[in-house]
């Protein structure tokens, strides 16, 4: 039987059917789709002067990548090789047809027109595209999500004292990162491989667990959702990495993390390039950070490396100036990220090396350092929006401060009885901060006092994030998937392969339990 191995679950996907409908029906589609080889972009007669007056010329969309796969699906080798294997004609392989229309197969590549159309949502600014709009960020949120070395996500209900809204359960090892996704669903991502999509319900109703996405076999520390049902997502394999959230593959994979580096690459050689945050700034333009003391700027869409930067420069003296130890010296790990309300035109990172740097995007392929300070006395663990002005420090040195970014000025200390993983902003007064000490602290910060301070783990809080409900208005979100990809099949799914077998391998270890202090475990022979 015919079978489709990377595109099955494309025409789940909202829009899918329509999108189909809409290539077979070339009578309703405009000029500058009938006429392209592809089947053009979902937004219909897209004229390039009309983009032009849309976008300065400073945009970031460039055209697409060149597709990777052709018009008619390629037939696998084991496919081939099975005689009872018939493949569809072309013209009734709908799957196919689909992932053109999505972008990921064709003749050429799209133009930055047509790319730019791909991101188009009935509300211009929406977050999906510009989640670092000062709109998005100041709203007040409605829920804030936490995640656990307790392996657990919950959801904690602004509107109701902060009570417990909803327990999300699946994760097999610490959760890293959660995110709201669409407004109304969470993505989380932990050390036990995979990021995970829930749906977000009614209060004290399980976590429903919507997909499982397998990535390697690494710890992964931080996901983003990007334009397209897509989302990026990077770990301790050294990988800043582009899944589709429709078929779970990947679509980029970009090592440049371990592969170069500052000072002749001095980290890499000593196995350095772990991947700590990264962050979605605007469009398809997205920011990493790393244990290579670099932050580098990426193009989503291509997979291209844009910029590589250094603006976190060490301990200096207070580590022993002169020992030879670079990391601690010279160079620092890159820990945290957060927008600062500007579209992503700036953005801050924090490092272990005690400071803070604000940084300049406006230009993709320039980053630059506008300013950095020392923000605490101990290695910062988390950084986060605050409002306009302020941003929250989180700190190894058991404290919580609110800085103004623009004059680097400290508006606020807070002593904390464990290490404050991180904090969010829930609105124009208060503060939620993610407690070593496995409490949810609110904290009014203009007052000056706490509101509310309760145990909320088991264990240790890792990360924290608002969810605003209104944002689940379709209106915010792009309808068709981009499939844009430069990880060729079966290539896009090996490492996921690998992680479930590995995954398995665990679990049965653990169930199985074997004494691996034996000779005959380790495999001696006398």
């Amino acid at each position: 039987t015919a079978r489709a191995p990377h595109v099955s679950r494309l025409v789940q996907a909202a829009g899918m059917l329509a999108a189909i409908q809409r290539l077979q029906s070339s009578g309703q589609r405009g000029d500058s789709e009938a006429n392209h080889p592809n089947g053009g972009p979902p937004d219909q007669g897209m004229q390039a002067e009309e983009f032009l007056q849309l976008e300065n010329p400073d945009s970031s969309f460039t055209g697409g990548p060149t597709p990777i796969n052709g018009l008619i699906r390629s037939i696998p080798e084991e496919d081939a090789a099975n005689p009872c294997y018939i493949p569809l004609p072309p013209e009734k392989d709908e799957d196919w047809k689909v992932l053109i229309r999505c972008g990921g197969a064709g003749e050429v590549a799209d133009t930055r027109e047509e790319q730019w159309a791909r991101y188009q949502t009935k509300n211009k600014l929406s977050p999906e595209s510009h989640p670092g709009l000062a709109e998005h960020l100041l709203e007040r949120a409605d829920l804030i999500i936490t995640t656990s070395m307790d392996y657990l996500v919950k959801t904690w209900d602004v509107n109701n004292g902060f009570k417990l809204h909803q327990e999300f359960e699946g994760h097999l090892n610490f959760v890293n990162d959660a995110v709201p996704y669409h407004g109304d669903k969470i993505l989380s991502c932990g050390d036990d491989f995979t990021v995970r999509l829930w749906q977000i319900g009614e209060r004290d109703q399980p976590g429903e667990l919507l997909a499982t996405y397998w990535i390697n076999s690494w710890p992964m520390r931080a996901v983003k959702p990007l334009p397209g049902e897509r989302a990026v997502v990077v770990g301790m394999d050294k990988a800043v990495r582009i899944i589709s959230l429709v078929t779970g593959l990947t679509l980029h994979k970009m090592m440049d993390h371990a592969a170069t580096g500052p000072d002749d690459a001095y980290f890499q050689k000593e196995g350095c390039g772990n991947l700590m945050c990264v962050l979605h700034l605007r469009n398809n333009i997205i920011v990493s950070g790393a244990d290579d003391a670099t932050v580098r700027v990426w193009d989503a869409d291509t997979g291209k490396q844009l910029a590589v930067q250094i603006g976190h420069c060490g301990w200096r003296e207070d580590m022993g100036l002169g020992q030879g130890h670079k990391l601690a010296e010279s160079y620092a790990a890159v820990q945290s990220m957060c927008h600062l309300g500007k579209d992503g035109l700036e953005f801050a990172s924090g490092s272990y090396d005690r400071t803070v740097t604000i940084w300049d995007a406006r230009e993709p392929e320039h980053l630059k350092v506008l300013r950095s300070w020392q923000a605490a006395e101990n290695g910062i663990l988390g950084i986060a929006f605050c409002d306009r002005e302020h941003i929250i420090v989180c700190a190894g040195d058991n404290s919580f401060k609110i800085f103004n970014f623009e004059t680097t000025e400290l508006v606020c200390s807070v002593s904390t009885r464990g290490h404050p993983g991180n904090a969010s902003r829930v609105d124009d007064d208060r503060i939620l901060v993610a407690g070593g000490d496995a409490t949810i602290r609110v904290y009014n910060w203009k007052k000056g006092k706490d509101e509310v301070n309760c145990y909320a783990h088991d264990l240790c809080l890792l990360n924290t994030a608002p969810v605003v409900l209104k944002h689940k208005d379709q209106k915010n979100w792009t309808e068709v998937p981009i499939m844009y990809q430069t990880k060729p099949y079966p290539d896009n799914q090996l490492d996921a392969r690998r992680a479930l077998e590995n995954m398995r391998k665990t679990i049965s270890d653990a169930i199985e339990y074997k004494d691996y202090n034996t000779a005959e475990a380790l495999n001696f022979k006398k």
